[in-house]
């Protein structure tokens, strides 16, 4: 209503015009609009402010008043059905310029959401709107139509105007939800008498799965989860390696993946599920500290954000103030983006209602303003200096290879590492899918390892379990797929179980970015920061976490990772056209062996650079090729980060009913990514299960959670 009163106003001229048209003076019409017009487009003016609409209409009175004094009867004749014509040739010109003249007047009652697409296209869609209604009555005016029927017109209008944009924004809105998912079914029916094995089959132990399960189960479900490897976690999982020093044997624990977790700060998404299923307290957290060696400089992080920022501006002077209203812009929109996950077991989304999508840009404006927009645009609004880009973007490598442009949305959880801090578990990473496996068990699941799955049961256009390598079936009411997207989608389901238009998709699916490790055993304990950077001589980082837990090595020893990101075009070209999922021959094959030894080589050597005589430490070694990633993870081309980002599935639901994905194939890179996906599978299954009160365990937790 407001809108429509401002709109009124503004046609002021127009109904002073129109009145005195209809007392039959025409001149008095003319002039008394030509000067309401120009007293308001100079108030206008004096607040450099600029409606088209009324700049509009200045012209026409300036026009009428020109026509009025060269053919004054012509101008009393015809002046009514052209003012109405003119104002449609305005809505339409400014729809020509792409600056609809409702959008004017509406900007002020929806300021929330002025500067977002859908209040653009509904504001053209209500210009338009009035332009055909203008023209039409300017064309019943030239023929002398009752006034009747302009009347309805003008009061059909009128209502659209009031009524219409809220319906509109409501509509869009609701548009934008649905467009989380690109696929949409319902949830299945796990009420009634159960007819299958279990409710819930789980295709992989990695994190994701592992989340998924053990968050289903503590809703009530039936839940067997299966992994062909011989411990849980996936690439976050722990191994032990015996080696010989001084003629003792030693005993050195790694990680095969992961080493620095983001969101297990109190409310974060890691946190709050481990909360939720009552295993927080069985994690001891430690803060891992990172350091950056680029472009010749050494920059040590504090762990107080606020310090960082102090210690990058005494580093570029020139970008001080540029860089903190970076980072406090950062920081707006980091907090904005998990203060989504209150009330959802700390699980950020979108928010759920209607009422909450329409009040988040007041409440968050940085965040609606940025998080769909690039983040080098971001960066770019505020500071210039290539070197300290490079910085802003030291931890970009925990996304991927640099290969793909990433948005706010992608990139501002990463400064979490800043604001929260990234930890490390005492015991390894393992230890964290051991307690989520434990705690599935707690709650009458099953984890089933050195079981992998050969295919899902489809049935009735439905996912109705799994069949294992060993040709057992297993019939559940639904499934989570914690696989490789690529997999699932052309190796576990068959060409006619997924819609034609996917299959399409599926061809066309492209892994990320794989990585090469070198996992050392060392003799001393370097003297650099747990997490070390460095982009010379080649990119690499280094990642020396028994500085944190000293029970991943014997005393005065350590055990250092040295990680570098390998491209899909590369990666590929690590894997022989056949063998498998194991590539036996060609792992023993000399090429193989040398080319490995060639690039680790390659990279202890650039590890010496800041660890002066590392290779003389070294009292084991062992390297993993994107080859090693695939043959432990099944992960196609070996890579650590699902699918590229062209690929992932939006939303939890996959195109076949009752098959849901948990993992990298939609959530992209880290623990806390996988976490939050394989929470968002579980509420595809059960929705409203994050919102609701967690249920206590079955039973008490087991020695033994595995099989």
């Amino acid at each position: 209503m407001k809108v429509f009163l401002t709109v009124k106003l503004a046609l002021l001229p127009f109904v002073v015009f129109w009145a005195l048209l209809g007392w039959h003076q025409p001149s008095w019409a003319v002039w008394s609009a030509l000067a309401l017009s120009l007293a308001g487009n100079l108030w206008r003016a004096t607040r450099s402010e600029l409606a088209l609409l009324e700049l509009g209409s200045l012209a026409l009175f300036v026009l009428l008043a020109i026509a009025n004094d060269v053919a004054p009867g012509w101008t009393a004749i015809n002046s009514l059905w052209l003012s109405f014509a003119a104002l449609g040739v305005i809505s339409f010109g400014s729809l020509a310029v792409s600056r609809p003249w409702t959008a004017d007047y509406s900007r002020g009652s929806y300021a929330d959401s002025a500067s977002t697409p859908q209040f653009q296209l509904i504001n053209m869609l209500m210009t338009g709107l009035w332009g055909v209604l203008f023209l039409v009555l300017g064309l019943c005016r030239w023929a002398g139509v009752s006034s009747w029927i302009t009347t309805a017109i003008v009061i059909g209008g009128a209502l659209v105007s009031i009524f219409g944009p809220r319906f509109a924004i409501r509509q869009a809105l609701q548009r934008i939800r649905a467009s989380r998912e690109d696929h949409h079914w319902p949830a299945p029916d796990f009420s009634g008498v159960a007819s299958a094995d279990c409710d819930v089959a789980v295709i992989g132990a990695g994190i994701g799965g592992l989340t998924a399960a053990a968050l289903l189960a503590e809703s009530g479900l039936t839940v067997k989860v299966f992994d062909h490897h011989v411990v849980p976690g996936g690439f976050c999982h722990s191994y032990l390696r015996k080696a010989h020093h001084d003629n003792k044997p030693v005993l050195y624990r790694f990680d095969a993946g992961p080493h620095d977790f983001s969101g297990v700060w109190p409310g974060g998404p890691v946190d709050s599920v481990l909360r939720r299923l009552g295993v927080a307290d069985r994690i001891q957290w430690k803060r891992v500290t990172h350091s950056y060696r680029l472009a010749g400089r050494r920059i040590d992080v504090p762990e107080d954000w606020r310090a960082y920022v102090r210690l990058l501006c005494d580093a570029f002077p020139a970008s001080a103030d540029g860089l903190v209203k970076l980072f406090d812009t950062v920081h707006a929109i980091f907090q904005s983006m998990y203060a989504t996950g209150q009330g959802r077991s700390g699980i950020p989304g979108m928010p759920e209602s209607i009422e909450e999508m329409l009040a988040f840009p007041r409440k968050h404006p940085q965040a609606f303003r940025w998080m769909n927009r690039p983040f080098d645009e971001l960066v770019a609004a505020h500071v210039s200096d290539p070197e300290l880009i490079a910085y802003l973007n030291a931890l970009s490598g925990y996304l991927g290879d640099g290969s793909e442009r990433l948005s706010c949305a992608q990139m501002v959880p990463i400064f979490g590492y800043y604001f929260k801090g990234g930890f490390y578990p005492v015991g390894g990473s393992g230890h964290l899918a051991d307690i989520m496996a434990e705690a599935i068990v707690a709650r009458g699941g099953e984890v089933h390892l050195k079981s992998k799955v050969a295919r899902i049961l489809v049935e009735r256009g439905r996912a109705a379990g799994v069949v294992l390598g060993n040709g057992r079936a297993i019939r559940a009411r639904a499934v989570v797929s914690n696989a490789d997207l690529g997999r699932t989608f052309t190796e576990l389901l068959g060409p006619d179980d997924l819609p034609s238009a996917f299959r399409e998709r599926t061809r066309s699916l492209t892994p990320a970015t794989s990585c090469f490790s070198v996992h050392l055993g060392l003799d001393v304990v370097p003297d650099i920061a747990p997490a070390t950077h460095l982009d010379t001589p080649m990119g690499i980082g280094l990642a020396v976490m028994s500085k944190l837990d000293p029970s991943a090595a014997p005393e005065g020893h350590a055990t250092m990772t040295i990680i570098t990101l390998v491209p899909h075009d590369e990666a590929k070209g690590w894997f022989q056209a056949e063998g498998g999922d194991d590539w036996k021959a060609w792992r023993r094959s000399k090429d193989y062996e040398a080319r490995k030894q060639q690039l680790g080589d390659a990279m202890v050597a650039a590890a010496e650079t800041v660890i002066p005589g590392l290779s003389q430490h070294i009292v084991y070694r062992t390297d993993a090729s994107p080859v090693t990633y695939a043959r432990y993870d099944l992960a196609s081309a070996g890579s650590i980060y699902g699918v590229a980002r062209s690929g992932r599935l939006k939303g939890a639901k996959a195109p076949l009913r009752n098959l849901v994905i948990a993992g990298g194939g939609n959530a992209g890179a880290g623990v806390e990514a996988v976490v939050i996906s394989g929470a968002e599978a579980a509420e595809a299954l059960v929705p409203g299960l994050l919102s609701r009160k967690p249920m206590a365990a079955v039973k008490p937790q087991p020695e033994l959670a595995v099989a």
